[in-house]
């Protein structure tokens, strides 16, 4: 894949040589571990799934040297907020559009296909995932990535200025060869993971994969003008979630939740259907159903009664309690608890999150590299 503007000058090899690059694959079935992941991904968001259902995914991470490149699958929708990591720059974009799903919405605003978003380090994560969305996900340090730009001929581009808006528009054409080369990356940790130990190969990927990231962002950077105006509610929306962030456990009424968000009755619910799908008191619900689904995964058996945590969440009759618990989680209260696994060992019972390749595997063909 060839950069569409010179390399002048390559950047620095990762510093510790064939030891720079660890990758690694690993799958969730259910949001609390995919949250055990992402937060070891240091990370440390929250996430509420909001489709009924078990849910599947998984993450391929790599790293080499200070950057860092996610793929993130799952097949349920998925809402994420929580801070962004310090002083890294996160850059997200849709790996794999389909022009029929949903849109992504990050702070309320659909996401165009060709668009980088999340840039700004200082403005929380607020982001509302489709079913069978693939998540591509670039981390670097934010001088790192200016000390690159300079060597690559880009120093006279406001790098700090684009980074501090949240969302790029970018070309399709440019955003398409960014995604295609990342898709490429991924792909061969799947099929030859070996290759990552090897020098040339963490060369190429950056002397490859950087013009890439800087056309796409100086192009974005341009298009400023095209951007979306802020849309409505969605201040309100994260001021009622903020509130109930606050008091997990506290009842509450849709009239008591409209004071807490200083908002109308119509706008709340307007707000919450028009950016997570569903209305104010609906969200509760599904937050409180998440809150007993924690407690049941940490508790022992013997110790608890079901009731009594489904109580204590707001939870007053069992069957309607166990019927809505089963349409989410897709299984019963009683599963949860006798399949616990403590949330202090959720993290550590996972396997090594980055894993070095010891031997590489039997070579497969296709690497990223250059192509006309």
């Amino acid at each position: 894949m060839q950069a569409a503007f010179p390399v002048t000058q390559l950047p620095p090899a990762p510093p510790g040589g064939s030891g720079s690059a660890s990758w690694s694959l690993q799958s969730w079935s259910g949001v609390e571990e995919m949250e055990a992941v992402i937060r070891r991904l240091a990370m440390p968001l929250q996430l509420l799934q909001l489709d009924g259902g078990n849910l599947a995914g998984g993450v391929v991470a790599v790293r080499i040297g200070p950057l860092r490149l996610l793929q993130l699958r799952m097949d349920r929708r998925i809402h994420s907020w929580g801070p962004k990591p310090l002083g890294e720059l996160t850059i997200g974009l849709d790996l794999e559009p389909s022009g029929v799903r949903p849109p992504m919405r990050a702070h309320g605003s659909c996401l165009p296909e060709s668009c980088l978003f999340g840039l700004d380090s200082g403005r929380e994560v607020h982001l509302t995932l489709p079913k069978e969305v693939v998540l591509g996900m670039v981390v670097i340090p934010i001088g790192t990535l200016c000390n690159w730009a300079d060597q690559l001929g880009c120093g006279g581009f406001d790098l700090q200025g684009a980074c501090r808006r949240n969302l790029l528009l970018v070309d399709p054409l440019r955003c398409e060869g960014l995604r295609a080369y990342l898709r490429q990356i991924f792909a061969l940790v799947a099929s030859d993971p070996g290759r990552l130990e090897q020098p040339s190969s963490q060369r190429l990927i950056l002397e490859d994969l950087l013009p890439l990231l800087l056309e796409a962002l100086i192009h974005g950077a341009d298009q400023v003008g095209r951007l979306p105006r802020p849309p409505a509610r969605i201040e309100i929306v994260k001021a009622a979630q903020r509130w109930l962030d606050d008091h997990p456990q506290q009842p509450i009424t849709l009239a008591d939740l409209c004071r807490q968000a200083h908002a109308s009755r119509r706008s709340l619910i307007q707000g919450f259907r028009d950016h997570l799908g569903m209305g104010p008191m609906a969200y509760v619900k599904l937050r409180r159903l998440h809150g007993v689904r924690r407690l049941l995964l940490g508790a022992d058996p013997d110790q608890v009664r079901i009731g009594s945590i489904a109580a204590a969440w707001g939870f007053l009759n069992a069957g309607h309690f166990a019927r809505d618990y089963r349409l989410l989680f897709g299984e019963m209260p009683r599963d949860t608890l006798r399949h616990r696994t403590p949330p202090s060992r959720t993290a550590a019972a996972l396997p090594p999150l980055i894993r070095i390749p010891g031997r590489p595997p039997p070579a497969a063909p296709g690497s990223p590299g250059r192509s006309g």
